[in-house]
């Protein structure tokens, strides 16, 4: 049995959910219900779980400032929410699943699928993901597009552009860019990888992708053709991280 807390301030969707689980996922041994986050902050350092499904938009503590406060994690996440605008920062967790409401219940036998298939250690106790903001490297990113949400692969991304507070996202495809309501400085710091480079405030490029920077250092062009401005202030650390590639 997978030892399992439900946390969310509504007491409705914890009643919902326990139900589902209850009925559609018996490997699932729900040994917490909080409503209030707070509390099951201080009894996850108590005695932590093997997995949560957790809300994200709670009063006084929103469930990211609270795995924050766990650091690293020694459980599985699973996020549910009536809001899709946080699947990028839920995979700065590890997420397993981003469960949207109202729950569905083939959507949440998947999700608890996903969970077995990803292994618990012998001693029953789950392996800790050893996330931090710091080193942690998206591989992939859900984007939202209409009421889809698009799984990336981060290497097939050549470049994004930031327009406002839009973001424009240019893949290997060569299909019309992605649009996003997100920032460039969000999407760098979710990414946090060595291929991928600001050389510019509305612009951050796929180094695997750089096919030359012309004579003035003043531009790049990418693998599509696209000319990109370079800003003066990053033109040394460009050069410096093209000679490591």
């Amino acid at each position: 049995m997978i030892s399992t807390y439900l946390i969310d301030d509504e007491f409705n969707c914890t009643e919902v959910l326990s139900v589902l689980l209850s009925r559609y996922c018996p490997d699932i041994s729900i040994d917490g219900i909080f409503n209030d986050p707070e509390d099951a902050l201080e009894q996850i350092k108590l005695k932590p779980p093997q997995l949560i499904f957790v809300d994200i938009e709670m009063p006084r503590l929103n469930s990211f400032d609270m795995l924050t406060q766990l650091l690293p994690l020694n459980f599985k996440v699973i996020f549910t929410t009536g809001y899709d605008q946080y699947a990028v920062r839920a995979i700065k967790f590890n997420a397993l699943d981003y469960l949207l409401k109202p729950i569905d219940k083939d959507e949440l036998i998947a999700a608890v699928e996903k969970v077995k298939l990803s292994g618990f250690p012998d001693n029953n106790q789950i392996t800790s993901t050893k996330f931090h903001k710091s080193t942690v490297s998206a591989d992939r990113l859900a984007i939202t597009v209409g009421h889809e949400l698009v799984i990336v692969n981060v290497n097939d991304i050549i470049y994004m552009e930031s327009d406002g507070s839009y973001v424009s996202i240019f893949l290997t495809d060569g299909n019309k860019p992605m649009l996003v309501t997100k920032s460039l400085r969000e999407f760098e710091e979710i990414i946090n990888n060595d291929n991928f480079f600001r050389v510019h405030n509305s612009y951050l490029i796929n180094l695997k992708f750089l096919k030359k920077i012309l004579r003035n250092d003043a531009e790049v062009i990418m693998m599509n053709n696209k000319s990109i401005p370079i800003s003066r202030t990053r033109k040394n650390e460009l050069l410096a991280r093209i000679v490591k590639i």
